[in-house]
C-alpha cells in the first residue's frame, strides 16, 4: 500500500510539474493550470488580480510530502527553484488564513527540513533561502493586523497591503489559526512581531466567547462584534480549536492549554464532533465510534461528500461534492497510531482504492463534483499533495516520525517539537508508563467487527470500544493520576492522565 500511495502522489505531482508549474494548481482534465492562490476563500471571485501568474503553490505544498516519501532529489530541485525564482512582490489580493497555512507554513516546514543536518536532504549548500522567503511573506502579512481590535483583515494585497474599502468581515479560523506558522517564524528569525500579532489576535478572539464558552463563526475586525453568532466546530472554526492544543505542544505556553481545555469541555458539553477532535485530545473510544459513522458514509458513496446529515441519514442537497479532502484519511492515520488496530489499515486501503477508481485521470487526480453521479471537476487542490497523500502514506509507513516528534499544521506541514522553543516542555503528553496491565480484558467487539454495524446502531449513542480495551476507572474518562486510566485497544498500551484530568494516549504527532 505504501508504494501505491507513493505512485498516487507522483502521478498527481508529476502532472502538476508538467502541465501547471509554476502556476498554483493543476486542472487535471484539461491538463492546464489555475492561479488559485488569489481565489482561495474568494467564493464570489471578486477583485481578482490581472497580472498574477502564480506562486508555485502546489510545489510549496508538496515539499514535506516529497521528504516523507523519500524523494530527496525532487525536494532539492524544488528548494533551488523557489530560492532563485519565487517572489511575493506581486499585485495579488490573497486570503490571509489560506496563504498562512499553505504558503507560509509550507516554507517554514521545508526550511526546517532543509536545515536539519541529520536528514542530509540537500547535496549542495543551503543558506536559509526558504526562511528568507517566509520572512518576506510574514512582513507582508503584518499590515493586516493594523485594526482597532488587533483582529486581522481576512484579505491583504501582497504588494500594497490592505486595500481601500476592504471588507472587515473574517472567520474565527481566519484570525485564530495563525499562531503555529507565525510563531515558528518568530522563533526562527528572532523577530517577535509575527508571534506577537498572532497572539494578540488569538487573545482578543478568546475574550469574545459566549457565556457557554463557545464562539461564533464570523466577526467584524473593526468592532470586535460577532456577525454570525451560530457556533460549531466545522468549516471556519475547526482549526481555531485545533491550534490551541497544537500551540501548547509546540511552544509550551500554559495559556494555550488552559484555553484549549476550557474550549474542549464546552464542545464536549454542547456539540457532537468528529474523530479528529477526539483522537487529538486522546479520547480514543469516542473517536473510534465517530470514525465508524464517517466510514459508513464513505462506503455508501465511495467517497466522503462535503456535507452529510447524519441524524437523517441524508446527503445535503447542494454540497454533494468531494474535493479530495484529507480529513478522513488524517483521522484514520491518527487512530491507527493511537490503537495499532489493523482495521484502520483496511480503511486506508479502501480510501486509496476509491481515489484511484473515481478520481484518477490521465492528467492527475480530479475533484468529484457530485458523489451521486461521480461527475468530475477540473481541479486538483494543493492539499491533495500536502495532506491527503501524506496521511495515507504515513498510515502505512511512519518511519519519518520515528526519530523526531512533530506537530502537523492544519495543512499537514510538519513542525518539529524543539525544546529551544518551549517555555516549559509539556511532559504530561509523554506517557511515563507503557506497561501492559496484568488484567483480564472484558469481552468487547473488535474494531474490525464494527465495519458490519449498521449506521442506525452507530447513531443510537451505543458505546462501542475496541478489543483489548480495559476501561478507565470513570466512565467520563476523568482522572487524578495514571492509575485511574486503563489500557487502550489491541496494543494494550497504558493510557495516561493529562494535565486537564482526562485519560488518553497522548501523541506529539498531531
Amino acid at each position: 500500500m505504501r508504494e501505491k500511495v507513493r505512485k498516487m502522489f507522483h502521478h498527481a505531482y508529476d502532472n502538476y510539474m508538467t502541465h501547471a508549474f509554476p502556476h498554483d494548481e493543476l486542472k487535471p482534465l484539461t491538463k492546464t493550470f489555475t492561479d488559485s492562490l488569489s481565489e482561495l476563500g474568494n467564493l464570489k471571485l471578486e477583485r481578482l488580480p490581472q497580472d498574477y501568474n502564480g506562486s508555485a503553490l502546489s510545489l510549496i505544498e508538496s515539499l514535506s510530502s516529497l521528504v516523507i516519501m523519500g524523494n530527496n532529489t525532487e525536494f532539492e530541485k524544488g528548494v533551488r527553484w523557489l530560492s532563485e525564482n519565487l517572489t511575493f512582490d506581486v499585485d495579488a489580493r490573497i486570503n490571509l488564513f489560506e496563504c498562512n497555512i499553505r504558503v507560509l507554513g509550507g516554507l517554514v516546514s521545508a526550511h526546517l527540513l532543509a536545515s536539519d543536518s541529520s536528514k542530509k536532504l540537500l547535496q549542495g549548500s543551503y543558506n536559509n533561502q526558504l526562511l528568507g522567503l517566509a520572512e518576506d511573506l510574514g512582513k507582508r502579512f503584518l499590515p493586516a493586523f493594523n485594526t482597532p481590535t488587533g483582529l486581522p483583515y481576512a484579505w491583504i494585497n501582497l504588494k500594497y497591503g490592505v486595500m481601500e474599502n476592504e471588507t472587515t468581515e473574517t472567520s474565527t479560523s481566519g484570525c485564530g489559526s495563525l499562531i503555529l506558522e507565525m510563531g515558528a517564524l518568530s522563533k526562527l528569525t528572532g523577530d517577535p512581531r509575527y508571534e506577537s500579532v498572532a497572539l494578540r489576535a488569538l487573545r482578543k478572539l478568546w475574550s469574545m466567547q459566549s457565556s457557554l464558552k463557545l464562539f461564533g463563526t464570523t466577526l467584524d475586525v473593526s468592532t470586535g462584534q460577532w456577525i454570525e453568532h451560530s457556533s460549531g466546530i466545522g468549516a471556519g472554526v475547526d482549526s481555531f480549536y485545533e491550534y490551541l492544543l497544537k500551540a501548547h505542544i509546540l511552544f509550551g505556553k500554559e495559556d494555550f492549554w488552559r484555553m484549549f481545555h476550557s474550549a474542549y469541555v464546552a464542545v464536549q458539553k454542547h456539540f457532537r464532533h468528529g474523530p479528529w477532535y477526539d483522537v487529538l485530545i486522546g479520547d480514543i473510544s469516542a473517536a473510534n465510534s465517530s470514525h465508524r459513522e464517517f466510514f459508513h458514509v464513505w462506503k455508501r458513496f465511495g467517497v466522503l461528500p462535503e456535507r452529510y446529515l447524519l441524524d437523517h441519514q441524508m446527503l445535503h442537497p447542494t454540497e454533494k461534492y468531494y474535493p479530495l479532502r484529507p480529513e478522513f484519511a488524517e483521522s484514520t492515520f491518527y487512530l491507527y497510531q493511537a490503537t495499532k488496530d489493523p482495521w484502520y489499515l483496511e480503511v486506508g486501503e479502501l480510501i486509496i482504492n476509491s481515489l484511484n477508481i473515481y478520481s484518477r485521470v490521465e492528467g492527475g487526480f480530479a475533484s468529484i463534483k457530485d458523489v451521486t453521479t461521480m461527475q468530475l471537476e477540473d481541479h486538483q487542490h494543493s492539499f491533495f499533495l500536502a495532506e491527503t497523500c501524506k496521511y495515507l502514506y504515513l498510515l502505512f509507513d511512519d518511519s519519518f516520525l520515528l526519530k523526531s516528534n512533530y506537530v502537523f499544521t492544519t495543512e499537514g506541514h510538519p513542525l518539529p517539537v524543539l525544546s529551544t522553543w518551549h517555555e516549559e516542555l509539556p511532559e504530561s503528553y509523554i506517557p511515563t508508563n507503557w506497561t501492559t496491565l496484568k488484567k483480564q480484558p472484558t469481552n468487547r467487539a473488535s474494531a474490525m467487527s464494527l465495519q458490519v454495524c449498521p449506521a442506525m446502531t452507530l447513531n443510537s449513542g451505543q458505546h462501542i470500544e475496541s478489543a483489548c480495551h480495559i476501561s478507565d476507572v470513570r466512565i467520563d474518562h476523568k482522572c487524578l493520576t495514571d492509575e485511574d486510566c486503563g489500557v487502550d485497544a489491541t496494543t494494550c498500551r497504558r493510557r495516561s492522565c493529562s494535565m486537564a484530568g482526562y485519560c488518553g494516549l497522548w501523541l506529539f504527532i498531531i
